[in-house]
């Protein structure tokens, strides 16, 4: 009789710690299905992030493309207005990097503007403001989708007059225009400009009159 409650107790208790190492077994099975879950579902954020940045590059360029476009046409625009009598005009029509230059008794003027794409480089320009000359206007415009274009103007003096960056944070519009007289005399001369580009895709333009 003992010999036989001594059985049944021992088979009670295999029974109990096999329930125990079920038990224990299934947690562990629902904990890795879940660390599993989660894995998965952070590679498919951060797979949604990436298509995100992937969209906003797209749309960026999108933007670039329809801003060279519309620079093209301008340009195109400008070269055919060149051509009529009494206007001087020098360069290339290669849309690549585009000058023109004009004048006349009254007043002068120079445009340069360049496509660049993943491009590094640097051009240093010159224009002469005449002594004759009353006024005088220099505007700089360019977007950058990456890197950045730097141009840095400096006075017949040599002294440095301002500098203008351009890059991916957004468009750029800048202009001055001043006054040629006695007290501005220092102005008149040959005037510099030094456009350098740092892995730079975009277009600017650089604009300068007298008059």
């Amino acid at each position: 009789m003992k010999r036989k409650l001594t059985i049944l107790m021992i088979a009670s208790f295999l029974m109990a710690m096999g329930s125990i190492t079920t038990y224990a077994q299934t947690k562990e099975e629902e904990e890795k299905k879940k660390q599993e879950q989660l894995i998965l579902e952070k590679k498919l954020e951060a797979q949604e992030k990436a298509q995100e940045g992937r969209d906003r590059i797209t749309i960026r360029r999108d933007e670039l493309d329809k801003a060279v476009r519309k620079a093209r046409d301008a340009y195109r625009e400008q070269w055919r207005v060149a051509e009529t009598p009494g206007i001087f005009t020098a360069g290339t029509t290669d849309l690549e990097g585009i000058y023109f230059m004009g004048g006349s008794q009254n007043s002068s003027s120079l445009q340069f503007s360049k496509v660049v794409k993943e491009a590094s480089f640097t051009k240093e320009l010159k224009f002469e403001i005449e002594e004759n000359a009353k006024r005088a206007s220099i505007n700089v415009s360019g977007m950058c989708d990456e890197g950045e274009i730097q141009i840095v103007i400096t006075m017949p003096s040599g002294k440095k007059y301002t500098e203008v960056l351009i890059d991916e944070y957004g468009s750029v519009n800048w202009s001055k225009s001043f006054s040629i007289d006695e007290e501005n005399s220092t102005k008149a001369g040959e005037w510099g400009f030094k456009v350098t580009a740092r892995d730079a895709t975009g277009t600017f333009r650089l604009s300068l009159r007298s008059f």
